[in-house]
């Protein structure tokens, strides 16, 4: 029997990873004569760098950059051949705000500055996961550390972050940095909000990154200026475009200057583990999340392995379902198997949730051999 693990983490409490190492040992406890091939997947968010690393064998490393406050941190990103993936979380994250979310100052300056040691690195290709951000500046706090100059009507440097964005007059990007232009750059976003308006990244987004009301209209306007500045000084126009309002902007930011391509970040994740090849070798797919639900299945993980089965037999692993089996069924899986079945509070549970998840896939073992 050949299983393929492909999970993404269950937020909160698993990373991918790790569901992939209790999903196989329990496999291999259950189930004589098994062989279990993981593919730990992330969305772009956190747990991107780690998944990379275990998938592809790639190569773990750390440099020190500005994080979202302006203070020191050390950001991983994963290396393998000429293809670096860099996790925007790591370097311009809402955990690095130490509870102290401020979307006004936040900056992306950080993870321009891993763009930048990437490149020069050697990497030609760079994956970025802008899941997870602190940030509401449009981007031009990592264009600013890419050498990108924003100035004021006085011609004065503006503050990389979303105060400095409501003050931009004027874009040079004669100093953008050349070992970055020259990369093919591939954006992981499975967002399609638009860069301002109702639907845009001040109001779905600032307050979840610490915006009062009155900062969100701020931030809304200081996007809108921005791209009306775009307009006039480069001639681009993609506010509205899918996935400008990623990341506080910065999702608008990688395509409007480094011409980035935006990618669904579970396609192009499988994309780049091979999971087109490795499904080819399965009897069974295992995947899933924390929480499987009607989400799930528009451009997350399962649908999207739901969609690349290519006939293979299919189950849903995850901590609670809103679905029914037949819903699960009629979406391409033979059945799904809950780690929290009676449905307890996450605060309960959150101690056991390896011990939950290792009995879990005992009982998908057992439904497997009986299928």
């Amino acid at each position: 029997m050949n299983i393929l693990l492909a999970p993404d983490s269950f937020k909160g409490s698993l990373s991918a990873v790790e569901v992939c190492r209790i999903a196989a040992a329990a496999l291999r406890e259950n189930m004589a004569d098994v062989a279990v091939q993981a593919i730990p997947v992330a969305d772009g968010g956190e747990g991107t760098v780690d998944s990379f690393v275990f998938a592809l064998g790639a190569e773990r490393k750390e440099a020190v950059v500005t994080g979202p406050r302006g203070l020191k941190v050390c950001a991983a990103y994963a290396v393998a051949g000429d293809v670096a993936v860099i996790e925007m979380a790591q370097a311009s994250g809402l955990p690095l705000m130490l509870g102290q979310p401020n979307a006004k100052k936040a900056t992306t300056f950080g993870t321009g500055e891993l763009m930048k040691i990437a490149a020069a690195g050697g990497c030609r290709k760079l994956v970025i996961g802008i899941g997870g951000s602190a940030t509401t500046d449009g981007g031009i706090g990592c264009l600013s550390a890419l050498g990108v100059r924003f100035t004021d009507a006085a011609g004065q440097p503006v503050s990389p972050d979303g105060e400095g964005l409501a003050q931009v007059a004027h874009i040079d990007i004669s100093g953008l940095a050349p070992a970055v232009r020259q990369c093919e750059i591939t954006v992981l976003c499975d967002v399609t909000n638009p860069l301002f308006g109702p639907n845009g990244a001040a109001y779905v987004y600032g307050p979840q990154k610490g915006a009062d009301p009155e900062t969100v209209a701020f931030l809304d306007d200081a996007l809108r200026h921005y791209a009306a500045v775009v307009k006039r000084e480069l001639g681009v126009v993609a506010a509205d475009e899918a996935g400008a309002g990623a990341a506080g902007g910065l999702g608008y930011a990688l395509k409007v200057f480094l011409n980035a391509e935006m990618k669904s970040g579970a396609k192009a994740v499988l994309d780049l583990c091979g999971f087109d090849e490795k499904v080819k070798a399965a009897d069974w797919v295992l995947t899933g999340e924390g929480q499987f639900d009607r989400q799930s299945l528009m451009g997350k993980l399962p649908g999207t392995i739901a969609e690349r089965l290519g006939g293979k037999k299919g189950a849903i692993l995850c901590g609670v379902s809103r679905l029914s089996e037949e819903e699960a069924r009629q979406a391409g899986y033979r059945f799904v198997q809950e780690t929290n079945p009676l449905h307890l509070p996450f605060e309960a549970v959150l101690p056991h949730c390896a011990e939950m998840l290792y009995e879990a896939v005992c009982a998908a073992a057992e439904r497997i051999k009986n299928e």
